[in-house]
């Protein structure tokens, strides 16, 4: 356990997936500014700025992402066969993380309104019950972050294809804690044109 302004906390990693395809928006939808940043950049500053112990950003190989990023104290890796889907970005974070992690807290690349105090609220919660899955949920709806015990990390690793971990969170005997949310922050993320539009007139 790690101690961080005197609360016991499991020793939680975090990876941050921004190595999508992001076929509905192009590969930068990333990069698209809200309030003087880049999208991912907020998710980016709310992970470093909480209690995990560490922060992985998962990038595509050769892209331009970096350049424009503040990744100071994160560990930066690439996925190579990004193409075959989320589980494989999963994986690269995974194998980048520190050593004897009690769970990993897996969060997107496009959801901005993420916020550092939802992370730790999430991460004592997570302290709490370290064998189960916690999973944000507001009126049934679930989000993310979700945070994942390290009992399941070997499973992880021999997942295939574009749904990351879900495959093990739907199965009926997954140990999950849902945490009721009222913050937007987990449940909305930017896959079109749409909803980036909707960011800018009702966040910016």
């Amino acid at each position: 356990m790690t101690k961080s302004n005197g609360l016991s906390t499991a020793t939680t990693a975090g990876i941050i997936l921004a190595a999508g395809t992001a076929s509905r928006m192009g590969n930068d939808k990333l990069l698209l500014p809200f309030k003087g940043l880049p999208l991912v950049q907020h998710v980016v500053n709310a992970a470093r700025n909480s209690h995990l112990s560490s922060v992985t950003v998962v990038l595509p190989e050769h892209s331009r992402l970096e350049e424009h990023l503040s990744l100071t104290g994160c560990t930066v890796a690439y996925s190579i066969n990004r193409k075959d889907g989320q589980a494989e970005s999963l994986k690269t974070g995974l194998q980048n993380i520190p050593p004897q992690m009690q769970g990993v807290m897996v969060l997107l690349g496009d959801l901005p309104l993420i916020r550092t105090a939802t992370i730790n609220h999430l991460l004592t919660v997570f302290s709490n019950s370290p064998d189960h899955w916690i999973i944000p949920r507001h009126q049934a709806i679930r989000g993310n972050p979700v945070t994942i015990p390290s009992s399941y990390f070997t499973k992880i690793l021999n997942l295939s294809g574009d749904t990351g971990a879900r495959p093990l969170l739907t199965l009926s005997d997954t140990p999950k804690r849902m945490v009721e949310l009222d913050d937007v922050g987990p449940f909305f993320d930017i896959d079109t044109p749409q909803q980036y539009a909707m960011l800018l007139n009702n966040y910016e």
